[in-house]
């Protein structure tokens, strides 16, 4: 057989080359279309995971704060998760799957959370052992009812046997007595509060409810109030009334129950805590005031120990240089070297930032815990 010429076999070699260039262009567009599948496709499941979640979050503290509010858990947990959660959805639609929690208060009890199931569970973190909770799960749900989002792409890699698939997204929410929160920089003790509010099972209606006056109480910042004597519990501060030391000229105080704070030594309201005042009584707005249960020392070394929040509307005071007639009866409810803030106990919600645990004492917060 006659050899091939140099010319003939450099043009078959030059042909082997094209077609492995074009074999590779062809794997190269079939990988690339491939990756773009699986973008598309996983972007596509991220992007409904973060609806539901969103929806799951906004339905779990719209529960919590309907639970945690004055007269605990009061509407079907159900239909508001599901209002929730299909309004965080771009198309409307989300399916809830469970709410379930623990709740001390309520008309509409909360349904008790079955065992969880860690192979299935997208919940991140275990229940609380103790304490309000509400758990809300939420799963893909299409216009058409199916809970399957899907393939744009996906069978370019996995075949026509692959349909598509669901997303899950569970999340906590707690509430309960703050245990670090920003405080009126006055405080009263436990004593008054347990025999204002009889042990915590009486408390007035919340603004902008009308109040009647028997719910009107006096609170005295300087000597025993309600029947509260003073003594080695500690009730009274031996040159003190009632008012924490100020770090921030406003009248306001951040408070952790676990320590202890100095007390402001005079029985004059500083220009702040009038003002506070004033604009309470104005406003009706509860304000968050820090409860005692034990204080030491005396005058510059004075402390008291804090025990926790309540919630207090302040409708009149007596004090040096600054009083308010009630704006409930009219009348002044303390007068002469008796100095007062009068108003009634009731449950509300304290606004974001305060941390949950501390005691129910009427506040409370609200806080995702997964």
């Amino acid at each position: 057989m006659p050899r091939l010429s140099p010319r003939v076999s450099r043009l078959c070699y030059d042909d082997r080359g094209a077609v492995s260039v074009l074999v590779a262009a062809v794997l190269g567009v079939g990988l690339l279309l491939g990756i773009g599948a699986l973008v598309i496709d996983t972007g596509q499941l991220y992007g409904e995971r973060a609806e539901l979640q969103n929806g799951a979050d906004a339905a779990a503290f719209a529960i919590a704060q309907d639970c945690g509010d004055t007269d605990g858990c009061a509407l079907d947990p159900y239909p508001m998760a599901t209002r929730y959660a299909g309004a965080n959805a771009t198309d409307g639609f989300a399916a809830v799957t469970m709410v379930c929690g623990r709740a001390s208060r309520g008309v509409v009890p909360l349904p008790a959370c079955p065992a969880e199931d860690s192979a299935v569970s997208p919940c991140l973190g275990e229940r609380p052992v103790a304490g309000n909770f509400v758990e809300v799960r939420a799963v893909t749900e299409r216009p058409g009812g199916s809970r399957v989002l899907p393939p744009t792409f996906g069978r370019v890699l996995l075949g026509d046997s692959y349909t598509g698939r669901g997303v899950l997204a569970c999340s906590r929410t707690a509430w309960g007595g703050p245990s670090v929160a920003y405080g009126f920089g006055m405080t009263i003790s436990l004593c008054e509060w347990q025999a204002a509010t009889l042990g915590g099972t009486v408390f007035a209606p919340a603004p902008p409810a009308t109040v009647a006056s028997a719910f009107e109480r006096v609170l005295t910042i300087h000597g025993a109030g309600l029947g509260c004597a003073g003594g080695a519990s500690g009730w009274d501060l031996p040159g003190g009334f009632g008012w924490l030391e100020d770090r921030t000229g406003h009248c306001e105080t951040q408070v952790d129950v676990a320590g202890r704070y100095l007390d402001t030594t005079g029985v004059a309201a500083s220009q702040a805590c009038r003002d506070v005042l004033a604009a309470a009584v104005a406003t009706r707005e509860p304000m968050l005031v820090p409860i005692f249960d034990g204080a030491g020392g005396a005058g510059n070394t004075g402390y008291y120990h804090l025990r926790g929040f309540a919630s207090f509307v302040v409708t009149g005071y007596n004090l040096p240089g600054a009083s308010a007639l009630s704006t409930l009866t009219g009348k002044r409810l303390c007068s002469g070297d008796l100095k007062c803030v009068y108003g009634y106990f009731t449950r509300d919600l304290v606004p974001a930032g305060a941390v949950l645990g501390g005691p129910d004492l009427g506040a409370t917060t609200v806080q995702a815990i997964g």
